[in-house]
């Protein structure tokens, strides 16, 4: 029999999991297998050969959105929980188990490098050569295409030269869905695309794919070769330098919906609010939760592709959080499909600076 770690029992044992109360999933689906701490002991288990891989397990440790809403008030600072989950569902398909849900979806990555299915736009666009590149990601490409274009109006409007590739999905979906082979792949493809551009700024206005070029990338081997700038950072630059010139918004008030991502792995809640500072006669108001104490919509880690249903409760959930008849602004993608629900108005932030810019 091991020796009995104390020191880390007893941080178990004396936690008052206040993370529970911060947990989306665990607050639409009441099951305690899915609570942070539950899913934690349940990926202990799995690491220490206590528990067998099956489809149930698999199914309760992916029930994570990597919110990171359970760091809010854990007290063991250097703990990441969804990548602890992450790491250990990158196991299960050495065991040969998977969720049969995601099949089509890593199908269509392998065919088509979308979650998506066949592409039927063409992202390449902008003039070859030009120093910076606009990545959209592959669900604005397929679900949100008047938000690229959006992007494409502003970046016109500054009279600035970009350029866009033909994209490959970042890569960060084959992974959640425990394909890291697959991932790497799509990480190569896109990391030769963008090194043959000749770019030296890349933009991306997807949460998930900046987070994966800047930090997935160099654990798999692609880092990139040049800047990787968030969309609501880059374009507060060109409206504080003078290129965008806003007016004022059709929209009387607004209220910001703070992506996880930006809010708590890239600390990018500033940016956003001073841009709306920026336009005239534009009143903000927030939502109950926000900053980095921001709650998910319910999109993080492709669970609204994984598990339709709970994303759509958890979203709900966070729709509740917003004032009356103000339209909400967020910068993500996914959070833009996941809030579009209960006839509320959700627009991408780029879309409305791109309306009032000049």
């Amino acid at each position: 029999m091991g020796e009995v770690n104390m020191e880390e029992l007893l941080n178990c044992a004396l936690c008052p999991n206040i993370c529970r109360c911060e947990c989306p999933v665990l607050q639409v689906s009441g099951r305690e297998a899915v609570a942070p701490s539950g899913k934690a002991r349940l990926a202990a288990m799995l690491q220490q050969n206590q528990l067998n891989w099956d489809e149930q397990v698999l199914e309760a440790v992916s029930n994570c959105l990597g919110c990171r809403g359970c760091t809010i008030y854990c007290p063991f600072a250097e703990l990441s929980l969804c990548d602890e989950l992450l790491n250990t569902r990158l196991t299960a398909r050495a065991s040969g188990v998977k969720l049969a849900v995601t099949d089509p979806y890593i199908s269509n990555l392998r065919s088509y490098g979308s979650p998506y299915g066949q592409k039927n736009w063409s992202s390449a666009a902008g003039e070859k050569g030009a120093e910076v590149l606009y990545f959209a990601g592959c669900t604005s490409q397929a679900n949100h295409p008047s938000a690229v274009e959006s992007a494409r109006n502003l970046l016109d409007k500054a009279g600035l030269s970009f350029q866009m590739i033909e994209e490959d999905c970042c890569g960060y979906p084959a992974e959640v869905w425990g394909d890291q082979e697959l991932a790497r792949q799509l990480a190569a493809e896109n990391r030769r695309k963008i090194i043959e551009s000749g770019a030296s700024t890349l933009v991306t206005n997807c949460p998930e794919c900046w987070l994966t070029f800047t930090n997935r990338y160099p654990l798999w081997g692609e880092e990139l070769p040049l800047e990787v700038i968030d969309g609501p950072t880059y374009f507060l630059k060109l409206m504080k330098n003078g290129y965008l010139k806003p007016g004022k918004s059709k929209f009387k008030k607004v209220s910001y919906h703070d992506p996880c991502i930006w809010a708590r792995a890239a600390k990018k809640v500033d940016q956003p609010r001073e841009i709306l500072s920026l336009i005239p006669g534009l009143s903000v108001e927030e939502p109950l939760s926000y900053g980095e104490c921001t709650r998910c919509c319910g999109g993080g880690s492709m669970f609204q592709l994984s598990f339709p249903e709970k994303a759509a409760a958890v979203a709900k959930r966070r729709l509740g959080e917003f004032p009356d008849q103000a339209t909400i602004l967020t910068a993500c993608p996914f959070c833009r499909e996941g809030l579009l629900q209960e006839g509320r108005q959700v627009f991408e932030l780029i879309e409305l600076l791109d309306s009032v810019c000049e």
